[in-house]
């Protein structure tokens, strides 16, 4: 074979490097073939990977935007109110007047001053109740004072609801018992039982002659919407206006403050336009896959593929086709334009204005029955389930793979033989060419002495 050199004749020869050489000539053809075959699959993969991730974040995108509906609200509160108020999609146009009359606040108890926080107070068991539920600590010779109590107390597995601290003043150390939560249903109550009868000292019923002293009482919140009053053992009122989360800060009687709700036209303007980027991505990831540039001469990964060339096609008739029905039938009604590369663009202005104008046609373009959401779902749906298209196409190019792996498997079985089959046979001849060259070098002996 052309390119193949032997060094030498007789015992001299380069056997390891003839066969080498011959083995390689022999695999090099079907070597090429396979890493041809690996190289390619693998290409295919990524770029099917590629074009999936940017389907499912578009996927995500119309998921979200049948779930919480086109129309975005925002809860706009006049300055200096004592309250917050957020809006959800679930909201309901409209302005409120809005007093908050009393804000929800915890109850906290204080005990009289005692020497220090190591000061024992005394043995025993205390029951403790928030609302009612209640649990107990168990307080033993040696771990009985003031700052053992506020320790078992927060350390208490079933605790239900009471932060415990002690701090220590110019008149001596108070332990402080506080609930964790406002309102008049989640007060405290301390009940002392058995033991020296020290436990007293942190009693509190409510009655005379407790120990602890109320500094703080449980309030309820108090708030009233358009003179309708409204009462919540805490600061969040979430269930009063649809769609309207209020907080309460702070409390002003008898002022009211306004909440208007309206819909956030830049918030769906947002949104779309997100939605736009996305759609975007995914064609332009399938242009860019099956396509071949004439003027770089680069082919795409997936160059022709039918798969996604078909998602693509099946995409640009989702947001062309009209809506039957709707007044305003197509997305061009709403600021929507597709390009002749298949990309999408929103106009901001005809948006808005159709929004303002046709609100519940607009919606209903994109969230309703027959319209973009539902029509883009199918389809995405129909390429990203597991057994969806792009599974089939990914099951059959991970087959190609695998029949790439055991076809190089068995090249290199069929190689190993024929070098062991080279080996013997170059082994031989060397054996052979040994001999005749000692046989030579007998005769020539021989011839010489004859002369």
């Amino acid at each position: 074979m052309a390119g193949i050199s032997f060094g030498g004749v007789g015992s001299g020869l380069d056997i390891a490097g003839i066969v080498n050489q011959l083995v390689a000539a022999e695999r090099s053809g079907a070597d090429a073939r396979i890493n041809r075959t690996l190289a390619q699959s693998n290409a295919q993969i990524s770029a099917l990977g590629n074009f999936r991730s940017a389907a499912s974040a578009l996927q995500r995108q119309m998921t979200e935007l049948g779930k919480t509906g086109l129309t975005q609200f925002a809860a706009t509160v006049q300055a200096d109110a004592p309250f917050t108020a957020t809006a959800s999609d679930k909201a309901l146009p409209g302005r409120y007047a809005v007093t908050v009359q009393q804000q929800a606040s915890a109850q906290s108890l204080r005990s009289g001053a005692f020497a220090s926080a190591d000061a024992v107070v005394g043995t025993g068991t205390l029951r403790i109740g928030v609302g009612d539920k209640h649990f107990e600590i168990e307080l033993t010779d040696g771990d009985n004072a003031l700052s053992s109590i506020a320790g078992a107390i927060n350390r208490a597995a079933d605790n239900t609801g009471v932060s415990a601290r002690v701090v220590t003043a110019d008149g001596g150390a108070h332990l402080i018992l506080s609930s964790r939560n406002a309102g008049t249903g989640q007060t405290i109550s301390v009940e002392p039982i058995g033991g020296d009868g020290g436990l007293e000292a942190v009693r509190f019923t409510g009655s005379a002659g407790d120990g602890l002293t109320q500094i703080q009482a449980a309030k309820d919140a108090i708030i009233e919407i358009d003179g309708l009053t409204v009462t919540r053992g805490s600061n969040s009122f979430d269930d009063v206006l649809p769609g309207v989360s209020l907080r309460v800060t702070d409390q002003k009687p008898g002022t009211a403050f306004t909440v208007d709700v309206q819909a956030d036209l830049d918030k769906t303007v947002s949104r779309l336009s997100a939605l736009v980027s996305a759609y975007n991505a995914t064609m332009g990831i399938a242009r860019d896959v099956t396509r071949y540039d004439a003027a770089t001469g680069r082919a795409g990964a997936l160059q022709g593929d039918a798969t996604l060339r078909g998602a693509s096609s099946a995409l640009r008739t989702v947001v062309s086709a009209e809506v039957s029905g709707n007044p305003l039938g197509v997305l061009s009604a709403i600021g929507f334009t597709t390009a002749t590369n298949g990309n999408l663009s929103l106009d901001d202005s005809t948006l808005r204005a159709a929004l303002v104008d046709n609100p519940n046609p607009a919606e209903q373009l994109l969230t309703g029955a027959g319209g973009l959401g539902e029509r883009m779902t199918a389809v995405l749906d129909g390429y990203l389930a597991s057994d969806g298209r792009l599974a089939a196409k990914q099951g059959g190019l991970e087959a190609r793979i695998k029949t790439a792996n055991n076809d190089q498997a068995q090249l290199n079985r069929r190689m190993d033989r024929v070098r062991e089959g080279l080996e013997r046979q170059f082994n031989a001849l060397d054996t052979l060419v040994g001999q005749m060259s000692s046989t030579s070098d007998f005769l020539s002996a021989q011839l010489a002495r004859l002369l």
